[in-house]
């Protein structure tokens, strides 16, 4: 059925007030107020694609949005004496609307067709990747919603009722209207069960009073439930928490809400590489088994973190048995009947499978997440009094009971008792918070590693046997320690960063990143980056990282790796990092000798005469200060060199009569180097891909040791200082200028020479055209940017750049004054200014020379 829809309003104080809003039907519109329901196409645009478009984004639920099914009519007049509107709701895809009864009851409105602009920057909100993602929304199944509560009940998982159908105009919408009005909606009560909280207020309740107590195993029966329905858009703001009192305690029952994913599909090549890569680990389509299980639930970590660390392995497996067991076959029958028709016929046999295989699953997945929620620990106390006792076994286990103090330091309840498993579990953190609590250690044997984590208040720390040594995070001056000493490992300080509670990361992230150039040297350039990020106790944003990185080049078929580790924090404030890298086989650099007037002979020899090939391999550990605008380094440094003469007889490399350098005579000879590297960065760049104000300063120390017989001592210090200045208030022109330069001090190589020339410091030049012992450079950029764009397919900044480039290195006992210079421009583009792609070209006395570049060079 056509709806026409008119609508009229009038303006007074500042609001848009609806006066009315009526529809123009194709057919009676007294007669469609009569009825029940309508017969409706949600979204029939999904299923108009191709067979292309469906090969790459699938079929999803195309046709259950395309066919034409029957609804019940929603006439909030008539519901519950009225649904008033109180205000739009939040949410990331669909429109809400929160409204009230006549007994002051809330209800939810939210449109089962979504609205996913939100999800995307602003910039790229006007752009196919927008339709892309609306496409996608057909992934979601608009009536999954209504299978839920049978299944919910028959688990004992509390659960809304909802209601999806058709919203006529009504006069209570007012101005609510043109967002609600003739549109398919779920609706729904807000707290079915009455009054609750939301997350952020339950975590604060339960930390405040340990009377506050968690249903570990409701919130099991929940999260059992989601993988069943595959329902993985579980984070903290679709749950509320019931507060329930049982036996004098308040007890947070869950309520999960906003079943907008149950049934999700990731059909389409495109999306299932997207969840079966580190893109997307936590949306793993319905139409096949789940693949991770620990990231499929990776939404409600923190929750599960809270709710879940107190069960036992076997409590645990029961309660995923008793819950399979009430989730029969003629329930599962009986759940997906809801569906409507002809929705319900298309899908249905899928469907059963489908929940069958999950079913049959579920333990053994569950289990797998036991384990893994085990690794890592948390166990919270709260603001008031409590006694911790950790007891090792015999079997090498430890076993946890925390119990409550009456004000008079009297035991009351057990709040938490379980023994941990060290082939399991390898940390517990325990959060005492405020209060004044005890602790008794009695570990004789087990290698789980502990750590304790303070709060205000008075703290008594009694050890009577410690296998292990405890890390301690308190405040100074409120601590009494007694029994067997010295077995903490001590951090004290009232800094509220050592006490207050982050909650543990039990994940590894892992990102990878394409890496392409080219340039007149190196000829096109191609590899890969890898970085894996693991957490750590409270290190932000990780606790460690392991980069690796790859570029091979075509034209002198030479590799270059890289790798960086990084342990945040591990001594103090500093963190540590190990860089290392490789340059071979047969690493390929240009070298036209040593001085300022060096020769580069292009009518009678190749480029190629001029290359020289060498491995080279480097390792620096150093310890590194600061994070973000500041940043200094300091550690050893060890380089080895090594020279194959044999394939070099032919190159320039090998007349050492032309060469100037210190080792001319021993170029062929193996080289190791040992010594020390300082680095210090200030970097207060507005923008780091597209900087118009700010500037970035690089300041390098290093000094080394030969350490063999071929090897010399040598320093040098390397500097650059870039400044940027907008002219204008929107940066449409902006002045990038850099000096840069090297000082040497001592006898180095050839290829520990200051150089200049190329892509980093001088273009219009080969890499490496000059070098010497002292080198100083400067480079001027105008950047004009030509538009800012809006375009369907690739949005971004679109820019010109012209530049100057001057330099000039130093040798002893040469005199020169030339100065060289390049002078080039281009034009760059960085679309959603997320990514840049520079093409210029550079002209000197030498000739012309083209750049291809992923971002500016500084």
């Amino acid at each position: 059925m056509n709806l026409g829809r008119i609508i009229f309003y009038f303006n007074t104080s500042m609001r848009t007030i609806c006066l009315f809003s009526f529809f123009a039907v194709l057919f009676s519109l007294s007669a469609v107020a009569q009825e029940d329901s309508i017969t409706v196409g949600i979204y029939p645009k999904y299923d108009e694609v191709g067979k292309v478009h469906r090969y790459f984004f699938g079929e999803n639920y195309r046709k259950e949005y395309a066919l034409q099914t029957r609804v019940p009519i929603i006439r909030l007049s008539n519901i519950h004496g009225g649904l008033k509107p109180l205000r739009r709701g939040g949410g990331f895809q669909s429109h809400s609307l929160r409204l009230e009864d006549s007994q002051g009851k809330e209800w939810v409105l939210r449109s089962v067709e979504k609205y996913p602009e939100s999800l995307l920057p602003e910039n790229l909100r006007e752009t196919f990747v927008l339709d892309v993602l609306k496409d996608n929304m057909s992934a979601q199944h608009p009536f999954a919603a209504l299978v839920v509560p049978e299944l919910a009940e028959a688990a004992g998982v509390a659960h809304a009722k909802p209601k999806i159908g058709w919203v006529l105009a009504d006069p209570l919408l007012g101005e609510f209207a043109p967002v609600f009005a003739n549109t398919l909606c779920l609706l729904e009560e807000r707290e079915p069960d009455g009054d609750s909280d939301n997350t952020l207020k339950m975590f604060r309740k339960l930390v405040e009073d340990h009377d506050n107590r968690p249903d570990g195993i409701a919130f099991l029966k929940a999260k059992a439930l989601d993988v069943l329905i595959g329902d993985w858009d579980r984070h903290a703001d679709q749950w509320r928490w019931r507060p329930e009192k049982e036996n004098g305690k308040t007890v947070y029952k869950p309520i999960p809400r906003d079943r907008d994913q149950v049934f999700y599909l990731t059909q389409g090549l495109i999306p299932k590489y997207a969840q079966a890569s580190y893109l997307l680990p936590y949306i793993q389509g319905y139409e096949r088994n789940v693949q991770n299980i620990n990231w499929y639930v990776w939404e409600s970590r923190g929750i599960s973190t809270r709710f879940l660390s107190a069960l036992s392995e076997d409590e645990w497996n029961r309660v995923i048995r008793e819950f399979c067991a009430a989730i029969t076959d003629e329930l599962l029958e009986k759940a997906v009947s809801k569906l409507p028709e002809p929705g319900y016929s298309l899908r249905h046999s899928s469907l059963i499978a489908q929940l069958k295989q999950r079913r049959a699953t579920l333990p053994a997945m569950m289990n797998d997440y036991y384990h893994f929620l085990n690794r890592i620990v948390d166990i919270q106390g709260s603001d008031k009094a409590e006694l911790v006792h950790l007891k090792s076994n015999a079997d090498q286990s430890l076993t946890l009971t925390m119990q409550s103090l009456s004000k008079n330091g009297k035991l009351k309840d057990t709040l938490v008792h379980k023994t941990f498993d060290p082939a399991l579990t390898k940390e517990l953190r325990i959060y005492l918070h405020d209060g004044n609590d005890s602790l008794v250690l009695d570990n004789q044997s087990s290698e789980i590693a502990v750590r304790i984590i303070g709060g205000h208040g008075f703290k008594s720390y009694h050890t009577e046997n410690a296998y292990r040594k405890v890390k301690l995070y308190d405040k100074p001056d409120s601590s009494v320690f007694t029994g067997i000493q010295n077995r903490f490992k001590l951090n004290l300080s009232a800094d509220t960063a050592n006490l207050s509670y982050r909650q543990t990361d039990l994940y590894h992230k892992s990102r990878y990143l394409l890496n392409a150039g080219y340039n007149n040297d190196d000829g096109i350039l191609l590899g890969l980056s890898v970085k894996y990020m693991n957490p750590g106790f409270r290190k932000f944003p990780y606790g460690n990282t392991q980069s690796f990185s790859f570029v091979h080049s075509f034209s002198t078929q030479a590799f270059k790796f890289h790798y960086t580790g990084e342990w945040t924090r591990i001594i103090g404030k500093a963190d540590f990092i190990l860089q290392a890298s490789a340059y071979a086989p047969n690493n390929t650099r240009n070298f036209f000798g040593l001085g300022n007037e060096s020769i580069y002979d292009r009518e009678s020899q190749a480029i190629r005469y001029y290359r020289t090939r060498f491995s080279l391999y480097q390792l620096d550990p150093a310890l590194r200060w600061g994070r973000g605008k500041q940043i200094f380094s300091v550690g050893p440094s060890l380089q080895y060199y090594h020279f194959n003469a044999d394939s070099q007889q032919d190159r320039f490399i090998a007349q050492t009569d032309q060469l100037h350098t210190a080792d001319s005579l021993t170029i062929d000879k193996e080289k190791l180097f040992g010594g020390l590297k300082f680095k210090y960065t200030i970097d207060s760049r507005d923008n780091i891909l597209i900087p118009s104000s700010g500037m970035f300063l690089d300041v390098g120390i290093q000094g080394y040791l030969g350490l063999n017989n071929y090897a010399n001592n040598f320093g040098q210090l390397n500097a650059s200082a870039a400044f940027y200045k907008k002219l204008d208030k929107r940066a449409n022109f902006v002045i990038a200028d850099r000096f840069g330069g090297t000082l040497t001090a001592g006898k180095h190589t050839f290829y520990q020479s200051a150089f200049i020339g190329g892509e980093g410091t001088l273009l219009g030049f080969r890499q490496y055209r000059f070098a010497g012992d002292h080198s100083f450079y400067n480079n001027l950029e105008m950047r004009v940017k030509l538009a800012d764009f809006v375009s369907y397919v690739l949005p971004g900044q679109l820019g010109l750049v012209g530049f100057h480039d001057i330099g000039r290195v130093w040798r002893k006992n040469e005199n020169s004054d030339r100065w060289h210079q390049g002078v080039g421009g281009g034009f760059y583009f960085a679309p959603a200014s997320m990514a840049m792609i520079r093409v210029i070209a550079a002209h000197s006395k030498e000739g012309w020379y083209p750049y291809l570049a992923l971002n500016f060079r500084y």
